[in-house]
């Protein structure tokens, strides 16, 4: 890839807080995406984990406190220092791109379903982030359109990556199951088959697969995906890394779109 292309846009399941401090393959899957790519100017981060409702939050603020939304992991986990800078001047062109759907927030900061992917991708965190947030009360087709409106920015350096799980039920996870549940892996390969087809519709209607309600129970892990479905064309070519499941009930699938 060459500076004057656009710059992808990556979907990627961010999984348990132990990935963080374990060796595993989703960490090196995140290096070698990483190695394959132009090392974009900014990144343009929607997270699962800073659900905001009837607006989309942009951090605007020119550095990037880390969050730590988890409890109960070992101290180790928590020791671990990642601050990427913001940027201003970007997060200024995504507040216009969405208009008034979006609202400047500086309440929230990188937190682990981002910084546990970039600090693989880029440890040195030298890459600017933009963080923006999940509105948990917008439709599929709602969500959507906000990545349809940021596709443009990946013209001026930017990469998007989107971070959740297309399955992610911690009500029945399995700590001790390092793969993932039957239902698991059917409605993850599903999905996957229909993304590599280019067949967007079945995952902007993920309700009609099997398992569907069991993989979703909640929204705000699985939203991401639509964004960045939105912010792709169906004709970019997809790679999918990071393919399996674990603990059962969480899915690691990702996907990486580039032109």
């Amino acid at each position: 890839m060459t500076s004057n292309q656009r710059m992808p846009v990556i979907f990627t399941g961010h999984g348990s807080p132990l990935n963080i401090i374990t060796e595993n393959p989703a960490r090196e899957g995140w290096k070698r995406i990483a190695e394959q790519l132009e090392k974009p100017k900014c990144i343009i981060a929607v997270s699962s984990h800073w659900k905001t409702e009837g607006f989309t939050g942009v951090r605007t603020a020119p550095k990037n406190r880390q969050v730590f939304d988890l409890y109960g992991y070992p101290k180790e986990l928590y020791e671990i220092t990642y601050e990427p800078p913001g940027d201003p001047a970007m997060a200024k062109e995504v507040l216009q791109c969405l208009g008034k759907e979006a609202s400047e927030d500086n309440s929230w900061g990188i937190d682990p379903s981002i910084w546990s992917v970039l600090m693989n991708m880029y440890p040195e965190a030298d890459v600017p982030v933009v963080m923006v947030s999940v509105n948990t009360s917008a439709t599929n087709s709602q969500l959507c359109e906000i990545g349809r409106k940021l596709k443009g920015l990946r013209d001026q350096g930017a990469m998007i990556l989107a971070s959740g799980n297309i399955v992610h039920n911690l009500r029945v996870v399995n700590w001790q199951n390092p793969a993932g549940e039957a239902w698991a892996d059917l409605f993850d390969q599903e999905l996957t088959d229909a993304i590599r087809n280019g067949d967007f519709e079945v995952p902007l209607r993920p309700m009609f697969l099997p398992y569907a309600a069991k993989a979703i129970p909640t929204g705000e892990h699985y939203a991401p995906l639509v964004v960045a479905l939105g912010a792709v064309d169906p004709k970019e070519m997809v790679t999918v890394f990071n393919e399996f499941r674990q603990y059962g009930s969480v899915s690691m699938t990702s996907y990486l779109w580039e032109v």
